[in-house]
């Protein structure tokens, strides 16, 4: 009885730790600056960026940077693209949409025209790229709309997200 009991409580413990990025966290991702005192933003120098052939599972690199040591970028397979974080892959199809994404579905995005950047909030950190879609609507309403990935950098559950940041 005592061991279902822990289990229980361990499952019930794991379940608050996986809840998903707070709307503070995944504005302050997509725009690549803090919107609340709670989170911390460091933005990643793209100063040097490599490339890589066959990086890892049929995947090129097309987009790396060196951050303390580790690999930090994207990378492009055959029919799907990836986040690379510490030399692993993190596929985007495979990302959780968060909040209203208007039906924007997970997709490519041009790394290169990103803001990549670590944010912390509490005791979760996570890896953000934001992107506002390729430049599209660099006039009118659509400017303000920005996509972005977010990586728990703990539990490695990557989410996806689409926000008018004008509002």
């Amino acid at each position: 009885m005592k061991s279902g009991f822990a289990a229980l409580i361990m499952v019930a413990s794991s379940i608050g730790w996986a809840a998903s990025p707070s709307e503070d966290l995944v504005k302050s991702c997509l725009l690549a600056r803090s919107v609340a005192s709670s989170i911390t933003l460091r933005n990643i120098n793209a100063d040097e960026v490599l490339q890589e052939d066959d990086y890892a599972d049929g995947f090129n690199a097309s987009y790396i940077v060196k951050y303390r040591g580790s690999d930090i970028g994207y990378a492009e397979g055959k029919s799907d693209q990836a986040l690379i974080y510490s030399g692993k892959l993190y596929r985007l199809s495979k990302s959780t949409p968060i909040g209203n994404n208007n039906e924007i579905k997970p997709a490519a995005f041009n790394p290169t025209l990103a803001q990549w950047s670590l944010a912390k909030e509490g005791k979760y950190q996570y890896l953000c790229v934001g992107f506002n879609f390729d430049g599209l609507g660099q006039s009118g309403s659509f400017q303000n709309v920005h996509g972005g990935y977010l990586l728990n950098l703990k539990n490695k559950d990557l989410y996806f997200a689409v926000r008018d940041v004008g509002q």
